[in-house]
This record gives structure tokens, sequence and C-alpha cells, in this order.
């Protein structure tokens, strides 16, 4: 087992350890079962745990650590052995961790990976959903249909569409506009939710005259020329605000608080989708925090702390 995979696989013990006595255990008593050379080695291992809930990983993937000077405790949202839930971003930025890795040790184990998830996410450079783009570019010159296998962002359920490909639409986020087959009509899907997606057989039909009335009305949800669109103000850490930006146009206000140790400072930025910002949100936990609109910080608040009530920042939320 090579370092890298024994620190991860002793940190997944001590979780496990932990998780079995909820009573808590002692520093001596962890020690004595996990071999631990002295109790600074083992709190320093203790300590790291906390880097789990960071980000990327959701709230719901949180440890929670509690040491009352004599004994560990620890609080799992979720149970330990729970598969990590990720996007498709998420996977296919994995995927090219794997591929770019050129150590030959667990090359069968690798390759095993990168197979499942060629199965359901689409291969391709990542640059970003560069084949993705290529597939659809291609099939809109030349007039041919699409299948794909989409993510519904409200279900997380996956569905299969045919669709006329008829624009591919680059500000800001990446969309597909294109006209589906079996509803009859006009819709948009972000490059992001698609799972997979190939050139079909099905005949490519004449679009119509509404096409123009579509993309109208497209433009002012989510164009970036809207003036309609809904602004945000945010509280975000340092760390959280460079990933944030990769998805989200921050704007710097200049101000910033702190928030018992931990420096946050104001961002703004427009909501063209209100149930995408929200899920987004969720996925750095106590790392950004919603000051306005109003009712999206009451809706990510009592998610969070039906998450994890025990997070003492919650309750200092601007």
């Amino acid at each position: 087992m090579n370092p890298s995979t024994a620190r991860a696989a002793s940190k997944l013990n001590l979780i496990r350890l932990l998780a079995s006595h909820p009573e808590g255990l002692g520093l001596e008593e962890i020690q004595s079962v996990t071999g631990h050379k002295s109790i600074a080695a083992l709190k320093k291992d203790l300590g790291e745990l906390y880097m789990i809930e960071m980000y990327p990983y959701s709230p719901t993937d949180a440890v929670d650590l509690d040491f009352d000077g004599e004994k560990v405790k620890i609080r799992l949202p979720i149970a330990v052995d729970s598969a990590l839930p990720l996007s498709p971003k998420e996977w296919s930025l994995l995927r090219s961790l794997l591929v770019t890795d050129t150590k030959t040790e667990d090359s069968n184990v690798k390759k095993s990976i990168l197979n499942k998830i060629d199965s359901v996410i689409p291969s391709g450079d990542w640059s970003p959903y560069q084949k993705t783009k290529e597939t659809i570019v291609e099939a809109i010159n030349s007039k041919k249909t699409l299948t794909i296998v989409y993510w519904k962002r409200d279900t997380k359920e996956k569905e299969t569409r045919t669709l006329a490909p008829w624009l591919l639409w680059e500000e800001n986020d990446s969309y597909l506009l294109a006209y589906d087959l079996k509803k009859e009509g006009f819709r948009s899907f972000r490059l992001d939710y698609i799972l997979d997606l190939n050139i079909s057989e099905t005949k490519y039909p004449t679009l119509p005259e509404t096409a123009g009335e579509f993309l109208e009305g497209f433009k002012q949800l989510f164009g970036a020329d809207s003036e309609n669109k809904e602004k945000a103000k945010l509280w975000i850490t340092d760390g959280a605000s460079y990933h944030l930006g990769m998805k989200l146009t921050l704007s710097p206000t200049g101000n910033q608080k702190q928030i018992g140790d931990t420096t946050y400072r104001e961002f703004e930025t427009q909501i063209r989708d209100q149930n995408w910002f929200i899920q987004t949100i969720l996925g750095y936990g106590t790392s950004v925090l919603v000051s306005e609109p109003k009712e999206i910080k009451t809706s990510i608040l009592l998610h969070l702390q039906s998450l994890a009530p025990s997070k003492q920042n919650l309750n200092s939320l601007p």
C-alpha cells in the first residue's frame, strides 16, 4: 500500500472506530487500537478529519468532532459507508486526474475506475465539456439529431431525450438549445448536466418558426444583458471564493467580517436559476453564507441546521 493510500485508510479507520463508540473514547484508548506512535501524532490525524467537510464535499459528508478534554466523540450526518455523491463535473475532474497520473502502481484499479466513469460520463478532455461541445457542433452543422442522457436538476434522476440541436450557447454558463422531438417544443439543457450524448439516426425535423421567440425568452432568463435577474449577496471564505468563482460571476464589495476564527469577504452575484444556485451554495457548507435575498438565506440556513445542528457558527450567519 502506497503512503497516500495508507494515510487515507488510517483516517477512515479513525472515523469507523469513533462512530462505533458514540459515548466517546479517550486519546489513550484510541491510540491502543490504532497503533499511533504518540498522542501528538494521533491528535494531528484527528485534526485532519475536519478537512473532510471542506470543498468540494457537501455538508452531508461533514465530520464533526467533539473533544471535552477527556473523550473524543464524532458526529456523522450520514452513514460511514455511504457512497460519496459527485456531480458530473466532479466525476469528469476525477477522470482527468486519473488520466494524467503516470504512476504505474494500482494501474488495474485506475483502469477499472476510468471504465466505470466512462460508462456514465461522456469521455473527452476537460476543457470544459470539450467532447460534448464537439459532438453538438458536429450535429448542428450536419443537421443530425442527438440522443442525450440528462441529469434532471429538481429530482436528480436521469432521463433520455431525443433532440434536434439548434444552438450552442456559451455566455456565462454553457447550454444546448434544442427542439425536443417527444415534447414537441424548444428546451435548454445545461452542458454540465448532460451525462452522455450521441448522434442518432432519427431524421432531423424542420424547426418551427417559434425558434426566435424561444431564444428571446431564453436571453431574458439567462442572458448576460438581462436586467431582471435577482442579485444575491454572499459572504465567502478565501478558499471557497476561488472555486465558486469558476461557477458564478462574483463581484467583490470590499467588505469583510470575522466569524470565529474565519474571515469572510462579501461578494455580489446574479441568480439565473434559483434551484441550481441553492444546490451549488449548499455544496460549500458554511464556507459560503447567503445574506440576501432573505428567502434563499433562510432556506439554506434551515437545511444546514438540519444537517449539522451542532455547528457553532451557524448561529452567527449574517
